[in-house]
């Protein structure tokens, strides 16, 4: 009988083994699928392991890092301080820290870009030896949203802002109206008062004058003329008040022509520096290619006096008046002439503003001002069409800008039936030569007026030395006779002799026959000439 056949020897089981072996494939599954990047370093901070993530976020195959030195793996600029983080952590009883909590990290890709991060660190002691566990993850995505969301948290803001100042900007503008409009108002009903008032007057002034002329007739002595005369005279400065008063209530008849305001200005220089007296500086700055305007002439003369002598009496101790003229275009598209006279005197406070255009209010002492002044230009301004502010800052000054309407083209043809004034072309230098200081300065400022660059001289022997220097210069506008023995006529030959590219035009105010007795050189322009005539002069002088 066969022996029966050994059956196989079974081994016992070992449950420690599974357990060991069951763990090392769970942490190899997790180093597998794990989308960080999990890191080992031995304790000279060299890599020994480099799961499948931190390939993907690194750029390097296991084989190509795996032993090297962790410094691969972080930018230049930063590994001082990662060296001496490690180095802390190392000595520290704490087993594990994240990494970053102080201030962002970064880490090294195999091309050598960089990317922001998140890290902790781990450490334990393996057969006496230090090891180290890192878990890294990529947060560029979440940066990039992090910044995107700033973005547009801050283009939110800027809009909610920009928002919020036009909305306060068309509360601004909305109250600045209304203000306007209240003001606007109070104005049109001190109009109707005033201009009631003043009508009313005229009639007692009228019954009080027809009075006192059938009383002339019948005086005997003259001790009764004295209070004729007395009575008379003030008569007559009521007339006068009852006047501006209408013309503020808008109720006086105007007689509007076509008016050239820089020529006005220019024409009203020498009666303000008379004026105004030396203290004052006076200035004008007039564009050169102003509108005709329809106004009142004589009214408008008086509003632009009317503003000067108060510009005066607010610089007590002297300052500087400029009156300017421009073109300006209003929010509604109306086209007007802007004429401002400004001073650098006292200026007026928010209140005293606020009533300035009112009738008989002055801050003047009594007895220097009837307070009709301003009120007086206002209803100019406003029964021509136009319309009149005023800016002040307490200290430093105040502006009043009239504003009128711009004439239509038929109307300026109508009245001038003229070509237009011709302007500089090129800021020409014209050398003014006139030995009388006054009308110097007036043609001066006239032909600044027409766009050209002005010298002076005041003899035809200092326009001669002037010349003989070299200075530039393209025209010279010479008196014919003038002190010192050396006439225009002389200049226009010494001009001909040695600097034939300078044109000459020579003026006088002397009898034809008198001013042909000389040499004809150039053309002669006849005192007194207006604006449009000296401007074609001048523009036909050059272009000969």
């Amino acid at each position: 009988m066969e022996p029966d056949a050994q059956s196989p020897t079974e081994t016992p089981a070992d449950p420690a083994g599974t357990s060991e072996a069951l763990a090392q494939a769970q942490v190899s599954a997790i180093l597998a699928i794990a989308a960080d990047a999990i890191i080992s370093l031995d304790e000279t901070l060299r890599i020994t392991l480099f799961n499948e993530g931190a390939a993907t976020i690194f750029g390097y195959c296991p084989h190509e890092i795996i032993g090297k030195p962790l410094e691969l793996l972080i930018p230049e600029r930063m590994r001082s301080n990662h060296k001496r983080h490690v180095a802390d952590f190392s000595q520290s009883p704490v087993a594990a820290r994240k990494m970053g909590d102080r201030q962002e990290i970064f880490a090294r890709r195999k091309d050598g870009t960089e990317f922001p991060a998140e890290a902790s660190i781990a450490k334990q002691v393996v057969d006496g030896h230090k090891a180290y566990m890192v878990v890294l993850r990529d947060v560029t995505e979440r940066k990039e949203a992090e910044h995107a969301l700033a973005a547009a948290n801050e283009l939110l803001e800027a809009r909610v802002a920009e928002r919020t100042r036009a909305l306060e900007a068309e509360i601004r503008r909305r109250e600045e109206a209304h203000a306007a409009l209240i003001q606007a108002q109070r104005m049109e009903a001190f109009g109707q008062l005033t201009g009631g008032v003043a009508h009313d007057f005229n009639n007692l002034l009228t019954i009080v004058t027809g009075n006192l002329e059938l009383l002339g007739g019948q005086l005997d002595s003259e001790r009764q003329a004295v209070l004729l005369k007395r009575a008379t005279d003030a008569a007559d400065m009521g007339a006068a008040l009852t006047k501006r008063l209408l013309t503020f209530a808008r109720r006086r008849r105007l007689t509007p022509q076509v008016v050239d305001v820089n020529e006005m200005i220019l024409n009203l220089t020498q009666l303000l520096q008379r004026s105004l007296g030396e203290p004052i500086s006076l200035t004008t700055m007039l564009a050169g290619n102003v509108w005709p305007t329809r106004a009142d002439a004589s009214e408008l003369e008086n509003a632009i006096l009317n503003l000067a002598i108060n510009a005066r009496d607010a610089m007590p101790h002297g300052g500087n008046l400029i009156i300017e003229s421009r073109n300006t275009v209003r929010e509604d598209g109306g086209e007007f002439v802007q004429i401002s006279v400004s001073d650098t005197g006292t200026g007026m406070t928010p209140d005293v503003l606020e009533r300035a255009f009112e009738p008989f209010f002055t801050t003047k002492e009594t007895g220097r001002g009837t307070g009709l002044g301003l009120s007086t230009v206002y209803g100019f301004a406003e029964q021509s069409g136009g319309h009149a502010t005023i800016e002040s800052v307490p200290g430093q000054g105040t502006t009043v800008n009239i504003l009128l309407p711009r004439a239509d083209e038929e109307a300026t043809a109508a009245q001038t039936r003229a070509e237009p004034v011709p302007l500089s072309e090129n800021c020409e230098v014209v050398l003014v030569v006139e030995d009388n200081p006054d009308v110097r300065e007036l043609t001066m400022q006239r032909v600044e007026g027409l766009g050209y660059v002005v010298r002076e001289a005041e003899s035809g022997a200092a326009a001669i030395r002037i010349l003989e220097s070299g200075e530039d210069v393209q025209l010279v506008l010479s008196d014919i006779v003038m002190a010192g023995g050396v006439s225009g006529y002389d200049v226009a030959r010494w001009v001909a002799q040695h600097a034939p590219q300078i044109k000459v035009l020579l003026t006088t105010g002397y009898a034809a026959e008198e001013a042909q007795s000389g040499p004809q050189s150039g053309a002669i322009l006849r005192k007194p000439y207006k604006r449009d005539e000296l401007a074609r002069a001048l523009h036909d002088a050059l272009n000969s």
